[in-house]
């Protein structure tokens, strides 16, 4: 079996695939490093053939996780990394391998299973959105901080959200009637508004045939005002397969 790993700024999920279909066969997230050994040992999983990772944390960070890998199955870890090129997609930053290889791995995904004009968007603790054209080029993009981050920036920075005892609605109003009803318009307003412009800025840039592809938790809400979004939760693991593929015979 292979171990996949992508290790996000809040939550490190994981996949197994089978080795020889490459199908997967299980899934989860834990939230620390420490976790993921019991959770994987938890579901019965003791050996694997490969690891490969996708990491955007630092270098302490993936120095522990290597090291609890390497302990719980004796394998040594594959860390994908961002590149000027990569299976027919071209970076658009000056320097290629400062763009973030979650959103690299997500790009090269899209493109594959599009092979047109996309726009690539992360729901994640950020909001990343990436322009690639027809021909595969990536034009660069944009980030904005995502729902939960927008709401925690109010929680901490201001006395608004603190101590609050008052219900949520259950309709969709569009307007608050309670102080954290009106929070959570406001921050849904401020996300789709990013995201909206965002495609205005995809039309000019792409013109107006091109596929909108959606991963991290938040996606369906760009699913319900622009219903031919597609979302694919696997992106990045699709990317880190094509990044840093297993190869049964350099494994023996």
């Amino acid at each position: 079996m292979i171990l996949e790993v992508d290790f996000g700024n809040t939550r490190l999920k994981w996949r197994i695939l089978d080795s020889v279909t490459l199908a997967c066969i299980d899934r989860g997230a834990v939230l620390q490093i420490l976790g993921l050994l019991p959770a994987l040992h938890a579901k019965g999983y003791y050996r694997f053939v490969f690891c490969r990772v996708c990491s955007v944390r630092g270098c302490a960070d993936n120095a522990q996780l290597s090291a609890v890998i390497k302990d719980g199955f004796g394998l040594n870890t594959v860390y994908a990394r961002s590149f000027k090129q990569l299976a027919g997609v071209i970076s658009g930053y000056m320097q290629p391998e400062k763009l973030g290889v979650d959103r690299w791995l997500a790009i090269v995904a899209s493109y594959q299973q599009t092979k047109g004009a996309s726009v690539v968007i992360d729901c994640g603790t950020a909001i990343t959105v990436d322009f690639v054209t027809q021909s595969g080029r990536h034009l660069g993009g944009n980030i904005a901080p995502g729902l939960q981050l927008l709401s925690s920036m109010l929680k901490t920075g201001t006395q608004l959200m603190r101590d609050i005892t008052e219900p949520k609605a259950v309709d969709n109003q569009q307007v608050g009637v309670s102080t954290e009803t009106a929070v959570a318009e406001g921050v849904r307003s401020m996300f789709v508004g990013f995201i909206r412009e965002q495609l205005n800025v995809a039309r000019a840039r792409l013109g107006d045939s091109f596929s909108v592809i959606c991963t991290g938790g938040d996606s369906a809400l760009v699913r319900s005002f622009f219903d031919d979004a597609i979302v694919d939760e696997d992106l990045v693991f699709i990317g880190l397969a094509i990044a840093c593929p297993y190869r049964e015979e350099e494994m023996k």
